[in-house]
């Protein structure tokens, strides 16, 4: 079985999070997506509680079971959380499997700084989704996402902005009921 770890702060996750699967899932041999947000982001990232993310990663993903699973994996690992261990859980799961870390363009420049690259690299395949705006040095696949980031969303969200569009209508009602990104 190919597995594609789909690892991310995603707060919150938003619609290019959800196409992102899908356009993996259409475009490539993945047969399933771990969609596993971050713990404790290794560059000290500031994030709302892991808990509340894992819960909207699990709305924002719903619809694509059974191919995407929304993992607390990297909550089970040691912190912070670092892919090359995240990857090397999952071949203790699927022995036999092909493991494929997905990521954006947008993160190709910081895997020099990731731990233990050079590891990671015999040990999983990368797959590269094209994001608006990003540059690639990788062969990525041919879709392009379109330009929308958590972290707009977030200003967004503080400022009292609309965000219909960007989010799914039960993670925006989480957003509100939990008070999130209000300062």
């Amino acid at each position: 079985m190919h597995i594609g770890l789909f690892g991310g702060t995603f707060d919150p996750p938003h619609v290019c999070h959800t196409l992102f699967c899908v356009y993996v899932l259409e475009m490539t041999d993945v047969e399933k997506i771990i969609w596993a947000p971050c713990a404790d982001h290794p560059f000290g990232k500031a994030a709302a509680p892991f808990e509340r993310r894992l819960a909207m990663s699990r709305m924002a993903a719903r619809l694509l079971a059974p191919h995407v699973e929304v993992s607390d994996i990297e909550n089970t690992l040691p912190h912070p959380s670092y892919t090359i261990n995240t990857v090397e859980a999952l071949r203790r799961q699927w022995p036999d499997g092909r493991i494929s870390v997905l990521i954006g363009s947008d993160n190709i420049e910081d895997l020099d700084h990731w731990r233990e690259i050079e590891r990671l690299r015999q040990v999983a395949d990368f797959i590269v989704v094209p994001r608006g705006g990003y540059a690639s040095r990788c062969e990525p696949l041919a879709a392009v996402l379109p330009e929308l980031s958590s972290t707009a969303i977030r200003n967004a969200l503080r400022e009292g902005c609309s965000v219909e569009g960007a989010l799914q209508p039960d993670v925006i009602a989480y957003i509100r009921q939990h008070r999130l990104y209000r300062e």
